[in-house]
């Protein structure tokens, strides 16, 4: 069964698809004139005698743009279908036109606030916390964050909502904290608790967006390829694009860390991209204006798979020939392949991208000893704390602006702080014993176990020691 409609307008080059399908839902694309309308609702009407299911004209609507009043009403008469308006949700992701505003996303937003209000958080530990947020709400993302680049400022506000349930259990009641968001944001074994940071999240999906945009053979990237780039080099003019505002930010991320692996050398640019090193501009420290008079492309510099560097050229640049005869040219013809320099197999995935994008800290030796499988991570968590230095002691408190008397309220003889409390007071001393008399085994002196590594750092204040260890 086929039909004939005139198609939108896309590039010179491409053409617009008529139709997306996923699962019983499709949408259709096609210009307003009458004719195809009415090939259009001769197909479904066909389509509804040879299967028997008739279309559900509440559940259609028309999204129409650069049409007037009275077309559309005309066309409403003929389909029957209601009409749309952007912006809308379709597959839980919002549709848009233009850059993304916060607007579009508060539904999402409002998702993610509800449900973190109507956890029971005073029942959970911190420990529960974090993980109900590790697994649920940044899944709530995912989808959205991967095609949009959600506004920053949003992206804040939701931190923030995730960090006062993380500490509290309160998504507005914000509670004083030791330990900053990107280091609690870090990975297990560099300190952290393995949350991800959205904001760096959102970059590594705008990055890896790129690179698909980049490489994809599917529709939507050639459509956006034609709109957008222009050889090498990518548009600064505006366009009326929803994902372009993300992708075009890392465009020159991609270029600095990536590598071409010669082919044809049709997509090559010969002077500026890197595919023997670094760019010949900057090898032989040329400017543009040096190179302008010369072909661009690469292929340009290829004859029956062998370097053709012209005479003119060398004596020009006496060392482009020795430069260019390091690289083997491909007896098989295919084409060039971009490369991503910072992993052995040359692709990049969401993986590497959020490894690219965040930030990263030294490997703390004692992380693997609390974050085991032997031990709930309700008690894995209090040993990081203590580590961290992020028990609200008095001697925190006060650091912070309290001004509190000081006094240990287990042994009544010495100021409050975290080393006394686990190290140095005699009632958790004596806890310890016990609690080891009753395993039937010795327990070290918690002071020798710690004095180590002080002595190993050659630290002496308590709290420097804590967070380096």
């Amino acid at each position: 069964m086929k039909i004939k409609i005139s198609l939108m307008k896309a590039t010179r080059n491409t053409q617009f698809p008529s139709h997306c399908f996923y699962a019983d839902d499709l949408m259709v694309y096609c210009k307003g004139k009458m004719s195809n309308l009415e090939a259009l609702k001769d197909l479904f009407t066909r389509y509804a005698n040879c299967s028997g299911q008739i279309i559900n004209l509440r559940k259609f609507s028309i999204f129409y743009g650069g049409i007037t009043p009275n077309r559309l009403h005309d066309i409403v008469n003929l389909l029957s279908f209601s009409i749309g308006s952007i912006p809308f949700t379709y597959l839980g992701a919002p549709i848009f036109k233009g850059k993304p505003k916060p607007i579009y996303f508060k539904g999402i937003a409002d998702k993610i606030k509800l449900k973190l209000a109507s956890w029971k958080a005073s029942l959970l530990s911190v420990a529960g916390r974090v993980q109900l947020v590790k697994s649920a709400v940044q899944g709530m993302l995912v989808h959205t964050i991967s095609i949009y680049s959600w506004p920053t400022s949003l992206l804040r506000e939701i931190e923030k909502w995730i960090r006062n349930f993380i500490w509290s259990g309160d998504i507005q009641k914000r509670k004083m904290v030791t330990v900053a968001w990107k280091k609690v944001c870090s990975d297990l074994d560099e300190g952290g608790l393995g949350t991800k940071s959205l904001i760096c999240l959102n970059e590594a999906t705008n990055l890896k967006l790129c690179w698909d945009l980049l490489h994809s053979k599917e529709q939507w990237a050639i459509i956006i390829r034609s709109r957008t780039l222009r050889g090498a080099y990518c548009i600064h003019h505006h366009i009326l694009s929803s994902i372009w505002n993300g992708i075009k930010q890392e465009f020159n991320t991609i270029k600095e860390n990536t590598t071409w692996l010669l082919g044809n050398g049709e997509k090559i640019q010969f002077w500026s991209d890197s595919w023997c090193g670094e760019p010949i501009l900057q090898i032989l420290n040329l400017t543009h204006d040096q190179i302008q008079e010369y072909p661009q492309c690469l292929s340009s510099y290829i004859q029956n798979y062998q370097w053709s560097i012209p005479d003119n050229l060398h004596q020009t640049f006496p060392q482009l020939r020795m430069l260019v005869s390091q690289i083997t040219i491909p007896v098989r013809q295919r084409e060039d392949e971009l490369i991503w320099r910072h992993n052995n197999y040359g692709t990049l995935t969401m993986k590497d991208a959020f490894e690219f994008k965040k930030q990263h800290f030294p490997k703390k030796k004692w992380a693997k000893l609390i974050w085991s499988k032997d031990f709930p991570p309700s008690k894995s968590l209090m040993v990081w704390r203590l580590m961290m230095n992020n028990f609200p002691t008095d001697e925190n408190l006060i650091e912070r602006g309290c001004n509190i008397p000081s006094m240990c309220s287990l042994c009544c003889k010495h100021t409050e702080n975290s080393f006394h409390l686990f190290f140095e007071c005699p009632y958790s001393i004596n806890i310890s014993c016990w609690f080891a008399s009753i395993l039937n085994t010795f327990i070290f002196n918690p002071w020798m176990i710690f004095g180590h590594y002080v002595k190993e750092h050659g630290i002496h204040n308590v709290k420097q020691s804590s967070l380096l260890l």
